[in-house]
C-alpha cells in the first residue's frame, strides 16, 4: 500500500505523519479517520473550519484518488483548517 507524508497545521505547530492509502482510496474516505488519530494522540489541527489538504501547492478534492491528481507515495500532502467567511 503506498504511504504519503501527512503535514498537519497544529496548535502546537506543523506535524508530520505517514500514512497509508490505497491506490482507489479518496481522501473523503480515510482523512476523518486520519485525523481521528491524530487526535488520540493530542494533536489538533489549528481553526474551526473545515480541513483542506495540498500538495505541491495544489488543492485536492477529497472525491478523487491522490495518483489521479498527480500525487504519488512519498509526496508531502499538507492537512490545514480552511477558514470558512461568517
Amino acid at each position: 500500500m503506498p504511504r504519503y507524508q501527512m503535514e498537519f497545521d497544529t496548535v502546537n505547530g506543523p506535524v508530520r505523519h505517514m500514512v497509508d492509502i490505497d491506490d482507489e482510496e479518496r481522501l473523503d474516505g480515510v482523512l476523518d479517520e486520519i485525523l481521528w488519530e491524530l487526535k488520540e494522540h493530542g494533536r489538533f489541527l489549528k481553526g474551526n473550519g473545515e480541513p483542506q489538504v495540498s500538495c505541491n501547492g495544489k488543492v485536492l478534492d477529497f472525491a478523487l484518488p491522490l495518483q489521479r491528481q498527480g500525487v504519488f507515495p512519498n509526496d508531502v500532502l499538507r492537512v490545514a483548517t480552511l477558514v470558512l467567511p461568517a
